[in-house]
């Protein structure tokens, strides 16, 4: 560890640069200037705040930003340590080390920027079993039938395919979307569908167009990463509402509503990441009503809605809506493919065309080639008979799965099986849930520490307690092979006398 900077001297006269800065600034001189060489590892949080008289949340700050900026990471079993510079870049990292350090530093984006990341990176690893990813595993991929639907959609369209399409999406796609939002009777007389590159792209475009930086967002808690780290990131302010059994809890909400100047709802009714809970029916009209009568607009986001294990599966919040206060929002990544980057929303008219406009200067226009392949799969019937079969397995094995999470018990423990979705919420016995992904991580095995569900600075005894786990990339034996690796990683777990709230990151 490296001593120096305990003796750091920082400046706190009026006009000085915020502490954390200081403190980022002090570690990335140290870095260019090969002072503090890779692999040094960094004081703890506790200990640095201590020794130069500053709170622990001013640290996380300085060491967030330093991992933004790709010059430290969390390591297992190591704690936050000076990041190697890439296999033939040295040369790069010190020629542009002056200017990058110049850098405005990144919004609030929680304790781990770099989550996200870790968790496509681990789910992609040859060493590592993925039980960190949020998509169906990869044999269920219906790969042929994708084939034959762009072969198709390309003789059918041709070079035109392959050019600038609609900033909004292919009117054909945008047509059968909004027939099936019909269908469901959640598409009113003046609503409009978008095509977005991903419903991740959706979450960026509401925190850009719906609220604006210092606004306050109500978000259920836990709820998913990106959902939490997307509206930090736009400089939003979250109030996490409590979520049960029954979903997100409509009397904290109400609380929240009445005492705050919240500008948006963000809710997932559907089997919920990660707690799998569905938002019970007349939950659904109390938070309507509430909504409606604060005037505060709701972005349901479905990804999960269509993987229920018993039919019919739940409807969307959407369908309940009578006066178009909600703003909905789904995705094929869940259900087709994850790499087409398809998704859609649909809204009151004026909110579509400002997301549209926003959307211009993103990225355009979604891929032509994605939308195609989804398109031929609706016109088809191909999508339908698809998500039949693939509820089917899914559902089989998530069943399986928990039956298996029986061996982890007294260390890991779920109460019961979601009744949809890909994810377990589970409890985390005789240790915290950082020590949990630090165990499973040195097994070789990818999981996530309820901390990262959370708003950044929200130090929750169900984000110290919980992990999420999903179903695997690798199909059922991976799914078995994870689970007896993070069985026997769990019962050589050292419970910290001090549980820390400091989520990691998910790879080896």
């Amino acid at each position: 560890m490296d001593d120096g900077l305990l003796r750091m001297e920082l400046e706190r006269e009026h006009g000085a640069l915020p502490l954390f800065e200081q403190i980022r600034l002090f570690v990335s001189n140290a870095v260019a200037n090969g002072t503090l060489p890779p692999g040094v590892r960094l004081p703890p949080e506790r200990l640095l705040a201590a020794a130069i008289g500053v709170s622990r949340a001013t640290v996380m700050r300085a060491y967030q930003e330093l991992a933004a900026d790709g010059l430290v990471r969390a390591a297992p079993s190591r704690g936050t340590i000076i990041a190697p510079a890439r296999s033939g870049e040295d040369e790069f990292v010190h020629d542009a080390a002056s200017w990058a350090l110049g850098l405005l530093p990144l919004a609030r984006i929680g304790a781990e920027p770099a989550l996200l990341q870790d968790i496509m990176s681990a789910s992609q690893s040859d060493h590592v079993i993925s039980l960190a990813s949020a998509a169906p595993p990869d044999d269920l991929v219906p790969t042929t039938e994708i084939m034959q639907a762009l072969a198709r959609a390309l003789d059918q369209r041709g070079a035109r395919l392959l050019g600038y399409g609609p900033v909004d999406g292919l009117a054909d796609l945008r047509e059968l979307l909004a027939d099936r939002m019909d269908s469901m009777g959640a598409l009113k007389p003046s609503d409009r569908v978008i095509i977005l590159s991903g419903a991740t792209q959706g979450l960026s475009l509401a925190a850009r167009v719906l609220v604006g930086p210092g606004d306050e967002v109500a978000i259920e808690a836990p709820t998913y990463v990106g959902t939490v780290r997307t509206f930090e990131a736009a400089g939003a302010r979250l109030i996490g509402v409590p979520v049960d059994g029954g979903g997100v809890r409509p009397d904290s909400l109400e609380q929240v509503l009445s005492r705050r100047r919240v500008r948006l709802i963000v809710l997932q009714p559907n089997f919920q990441n990660p707690t799998g809970a569905v938002l019970s029916g007349q939950r659904r009209e109390q938070i309507l009503w509430l909504a409606q009568k604060h005037g505060v607009p709701i972005l349901e986001d479905d990804a999960y809605g269509s993987l229920y294990r018993k039919s019919p599966g739940p409807a969307p919040l959407k369908q309940l809506d009578r006066t178009g206060i909600v703003v909905y929002m789904s995705s094929f990544s869940k259900t087709l493919a994850a790499g087409l980057r398809v998704a859609w929303m649909c809204g009151p008219g004026p909110v579509i065309s400002r997301i549209a406009l926003a959307k211009q200067y993103s990225d355009l226009n979604t891929n032509s080639l994605g939308q195609a392949v989804v398109g031929e799969f609706l016109r088809s019937g191909s999508y339908d008979r698809h998500l039949e079969q693939l509820r089917g397995v899914i559902g089989e094995r998530m069943w399986k799965m928990h039956e298996d999470l029986s061996s982890l018990r007294p260390a890991l423990q779920v109460d019961s099986l979601p009744s949809g979705g890909l994810h377990f919420w589970c409890r985390v016995r005789g240790g915290d849930s950082t020590s949990a992904v630090r165990a499973a991580a040195a097994a070789g095995v990818a999981i996530v520490s309820g901390h990262a569900f959370f708003p950044s600075g929200a130090q929750t005894v169900a984000g110290a307690e919980h992990v999420r786990l999903s179903l695997p990339p690798g199909g059922p034996a991976a799914a078995t092979e994870g689970l007896r690796r993070l069985a026997v990683a769990l019962s050589s777990m050292t419970t910290s006398a001090e549980p820390s709230t400091q989520p990691l990151s998910v790879v080896v």
